[in-house]
């Protein structure tokens, strides 16, 4: 990371990922060194975004971040910005935000947002087939913190329980509370309960992503930050689990990318690539 004082006067590349539960953002100047900001996405849209007219207009100072030469968004809030910045999808930019971030060229990639759920199958460093869960909040982010503030644990103790998982069956979030108090009326402690939550999500999406004919995963989204998550998946012994440094800003980086091809052409190279 480095600051913006440091890189006064550069043209800088900013990208944007518009969560349901935070807005990401990744600025650079040379595709090496980022300032990464991260808002909640209420907050943002109440105190960051202003309207004089149709346009939208991005308070930069306020957000401590330099005004972009180019600026690329994704995620739920970009249509809001279609016709003023550039616009990609979830889907590219966090392909591209993958393969910058790994320099990989054949993986699966799994990304667990706040209200969804996305898989790709990326051969040859190409997107082949994606799979998409929004229909059902069972799996994400939102849920996690749902089930932690059901148990009263704090965020650091719930992600760090993996041992000893009760088995949890029901796949509805709406329902999962219920299936807790039954076990707890039961005797179990709620450390195996946060596990048996934990691993539920794991087992979830390698569910999800069985019909993908490769051994590694990359793991990203802000569950990708979830230790017992990705403990359970490694679990499995099916797969490689590879969980970037950046997690959480994967389909910012993949913004910046794209707007680094914007300039025509790449003025960085993405990471020699590898198969595996």
């Amino acid at each position: 990371m480095f600051c913006a004082a440091e890189a006064a006067g550069a043209s800088w590349l900013l990208g944007m990922d518009f969560g349901s539960r935070f807005v990401k953002m990744a600025a650079t100047t040379d595709l090496r060194r980022f300032i990464y900001k991260k808002v909640d996405s209420l907050v943002f849209y109440r105190d960051y975004v202003q309207r004089p007219s149709a346009a939208v207009v991005f308070d930069w100072p306020r957000l401590g971040l330099p005004e972009p030469a180019r600026l690329v968004v994704t995620g739920y809030g970009k249509h809001l910005f279609q016709g003023q910045v550039s616009t990609i999808t979830e889907i590219r930019a966090h392909f591209l935000g993958a393969c910058f971030q790994t320099g990989l060229s054949h993986f699966i990639l799994l990304e667990i947002g706040g209200q969804d759920t996305k898989a790709l199958y990326i051969k040859d460093g190409r997107v082949f087939d994606f799979l998409t869960n929004d229909k059902c909040a069972a799996g994400t982010g939102r849920y996690l913190e749902n089930m932690a503030r059901f148990l009263k644990m704090p965020w650091r103790e719930f992600t760090a329980a993996g041992a000893d998982p009760v088995s949890i069956s029901n796949t509805c979030a709406i329902f999962g509370e219920t299936e807790l108090i039954s076990h707890l009326l039961d005797g179990v402690p709620v450390p195996r309960l946060a596990a048996g939550v934990n691993d539920s999500v794991a087992r979830r999406a390698l569910q999800m992503i069985k019909r993908f004919p490769c051994q590694t995963l990359v793991f990203v989204g802000g569950v990708a930050r979830n230790r017992a998550v990705v403990a359970g998946l490694r679990r499995s012994g099916r797969y490689r689990v590879v969980v970037p440094a950046n997690p959480q800003f994967n389909g910012a980086l993949g913004c910046c990318w794209e707007a680094n091809l914007g300039w025509g052409s790449p003025a960085i190279p993405l990471p020699a690539r590898r198969s595996q």
